[in-house]
């Protein structure tokens, strides 16, 4: 044992009688006396004495010499190996003089000094292995010289020669034996040396961070934490109860805490990970990070578990931060949301009543200068509509609150639709709206009809917009996929102006278009592109462009789509009298409700012309008094009014069973998305967003009441 007082780090003493102070020491001298005796017997005491004196003066050497180099002092190792070897040869000595005194004591004896020194040396020499095979050599050839003697001088020729090659056997095994023991030493200094240095590392890396390591005894339940943690905590000293660090622990935490390391102590866990609040030097509570894990016994300890606690007080606060800039950033989308909601609302409920007269007067007989003013009016209305849905929609795409609802339908059929939509528009033009498709294109899809008309029909606008002359060719194609699923393909391609590199790059960018000059000639926000890209991708396709620039463009509508099970055929109904269902709206009584004058006199002016008995109101209070008193047929509902708002009004009819039925049809400026869904839920029967077109009224009319909708419902002209 080293000890206490001498430091490593100090140049030891020459000689200290604190080196003798261990079992090697007094062992030895005490093996030397007994040594010293058994001389004495067969040689006398003079000789015994000198002997013993000698052999305690060189294993008090080689004591003390090992002792100075285990603390560090290397320049003792030649003379601490020459008085090694010198202490081995004196013990032969005493060998050899017992071997020839010919008695068989002295003969037992003689054996069994080599032999334990060869043992000492297998298993104690630490040296280089050359000074290994040295002391050796001076334990064995002594020993292999006693046995050969004795078999030749005691066996048959036969006995000697086999008892020979045993002893020259023994010496070799012996030599293997302190080989093997050398390397073993070897290896585990070197697995020490880098557990050492391992430790050192991980010590330094702990205390380099700042980190708490903690150690805790599964069997004393004692806990031993670093310098770091002590100092965090204010601990009096590394090592206590573990009872002791229940008081650094948030109340509300250690339940939590203690609970998980009996439970790892059970063995029911082998290590885990949480967050808890940690009582500092200061008496300030700080967020830390606990990891643990469970360590199994091994020879040399019992279980154990060891952690590392890590202060989270910069990751708390960068939460904190993103956490308040993820509030302000929805208060903002909910602020931008909401801005846009109203200012939806203001502008359609103005631009009802100048589209709406607008409809009207056209109803009318009018010059032909008279109705050129009345289209240019209803073509602007539908421009300025046409860009507050393009903002509207990439608002709710932004917000991820736009939904594709896919459908079964027959896609062809919505696509010649569309295509009639623009045939007019290209007959203007003198162009060519062509349409082609394979043969075996899938009869029915199931697919978003609203989204994928949206897509094309900004494709087909902006393909005959930029087309001064030639044809807009409309290819459809179906590509099979796995599943029963299709990706179809909608190709525009154009005869027109076309679009250069550069302007291809930036081209599906909000408000982008081609240049300024383009802006100029052909108008437009920009944003058609751009929303139709987005909702292409969320139907699992895109839209790619090739173009060169004066020769035309061909724009690629991608998006997935199902296989749909052709539709049912339409089970036969009985005839019915032409009286029972009536075929248009003349005689209706309409309960018309809303607050602003301008819209109940475009409404009155739609209806006019179908003969419907309109009764007004300008609340939803006024309108429950008004069906209280009196028989209607239908009620056009508004939603933001004064005294009693639409939403209030129609729980409060649906509330009444006699009014359980009456067809309610929503007139409301609200066009977010959602909006449509909200109000359904709510018990109308249809909606119509402002501005009010005057054939989707009629239609959705027809629809409530259970009327047969007119392929073209009637706009009658008024004298």
């Amino acid at each position: 044992m080293k000890p206490q007082a001498v430091a490593a780090a100090d140049k030891p003493a020459a000689f200290s009688f604190a080196y003798l102070c261990n079992a090697v020491a007094v062992i030895g001298c005490v093996l030397c006396v007994a040594n010293g005796v058994l001389i004495a017997h067969f040689y006398g005491a003079g000789i015994a004495i000198g002997w013993t004196i000698g052999a305690v003066a060189l294993l008090c050497a080689v004591v003390v010499l090992t002792y100075r180099e285990s603390l560090g002092e290397t320049s003792v190792l030649p003379v601490l190996g020459g008085a090694h070897l010198a202490l081995i040869a004196f013990w032969m000595a005493s060998a050899i003089a017992f071997w020839m005194t010919g008695q068989r004591g002295g003969w037992v004896a003689a054996i069994i000094i080599p032999a334990s020194w060869a043992i000492h040396v297998i298993f104690t020499a630490k040296g280089n292995f050359v000074h290994v095979l040295s002391c050796l050599a001076l334990c064995t050839v002594p020993m292999l010289a006693f046995l050969i003697q004795s078999v030749w001088t005691e066996f048959p020729i036969w006995v000697a020669i086999s008892g020979s090659v045993s002893a020259v056997a023994m010496v070799a095994s012996i030599t293997e034996s302190a080989k093997y023991s050398h390397g073993n030493f070897l290896a585990l200094q070197k697995a020490l040396a880098q557990a050492d240095a391992t430790k050192e590392r991980l010590e330094f890396a702990i205390r380099g961070a700042g980190d708490g390591y903690f150690e805790i005894d599964f069997d004393t339940m004692e806990a031993t934490v670093n310098p770091a943690l002590a100092e965090i905590i204010g601990a009096a000293g590394p090592n206590a109860p573990l009872d002791m660090f229940h008081q650094f622990v948030h109340p509300e935490d250690r339940d939590l805490v203690f609970s998980t390391i009996d439970t790892a102590r059970e063995g029911t866990i082998d290590g885990w990970k949480q967050e808890l609040r940690v009582r500092r030097a200061d008496g300030e509570w700080t967020w830390m990070q606990l990891r643990a894990q469970a360590i199994q016994a091994n020879a040399a300890h019992g279980r154990k578990l060891i952690g590392t606690v890590v202060d989270m007080t910069a990751s708390k606060n960068i939460e904190d931060q993103l956490r308040a800039s993820k509030e302000v950033a929805e208060a903002s989308s909910s602020a931008k949301s909401q801005f846009l909601a109203n200012m939806s609302h203001e502008i359609r409920t103005p631009l009802n009543g100048v589209l709406g007269m607008a409809q009207a007067l056209d109803a009318d007989e009018l010059t032909a200068a008279q109705k050129e003013k009345v289209a240019i009016i209803l073509d602007s209305g539908k421009s300025l509509m046409a860009l507050l849905n393009d903002v509207l929609d990439l608002t709710k795409i932004e917000a991820g609150k736009l939904e594709i609802s896919a459908v079964p339908g027959d896609f062809l059929h919505t696509m010649k639709r569309t295509r009639q939509l623009f045939q007019a528009m290209a007959e203007e033009k003198g162009l060519d709206l062509l349409m082609r498709y394979d043969s075996n294109f899938p009869q029915r899809l199931t697919y978003d009809p609203t989204r994928v008309r949206q897509c094309v029909s900004n494709l087909v606008s902006n393909a005959i917009k930029f087309t001064p002359q030639g044809r807009v060719e409309v290819a459809i194609s179906a590509r099979p996929l796995a599943d029963g699923e299709f990706m179809i393909s909608v190709e525009v391609i154009d005869t027109g102006i076309g679009i250069n590199a550069e302007t291809q790059s930036r081209l599906f960018s909000v408000f982008t278009q081609a240049d300024g000059a383009t802006t100029r000639k052909f108008g437009g926000s920009g944003l058609g592109l751009a929303i139709s890209r987005q909702l292409a991708r969320m139907m699992g396709g895109d839209i790619t462009v090739t173009s060169t620039h004066g020769k035309g463009s061909s724009f690629v509508l991608t998006f997935r789509a199902r296989e749909a099970a052709a539709a049912a055929a339409p089970s036969p109904s009985p005839a019915r009298p032409a009286a029972s269902a009536p075929r248009s709206l003349r005689g209706l009584r309409v309960l018309l409700t809303d607050d602003n004058a301008i819209n109940r006199q475009v409404i009155k002016l739609f209806l006019a012309p179908q003969g419907c008995d309109i009764v007004e109101a300008t609340n939803g209070k006024e309108a429950l008094d008004l069906l209280a008193q009196h028989e209607f047929d239908i009620v056009l509902l508004d939603i933001h009014m004064p005294v009693m708002d639409g939403k209030e009004t129609i729980q409060r009819l649906r509330a009444e069973r006699r009014w359980k039925d009456l067809p309610v049809i929503a007139l409301t400026a609200d066009a977010m998305s959602g909006d449509r869904e909200k109000y359904l839920a709510l018990g109308m029967s249809d909606y119509v967003s402002k501005p009010v077109d005057q054939r989707e009224l009629i239609a959705k009319m027809h629809l409530v009441k259970g009327f047969e909708v007119p392929a073209a419902p009637p706009v009658t002209r008024r004298a």
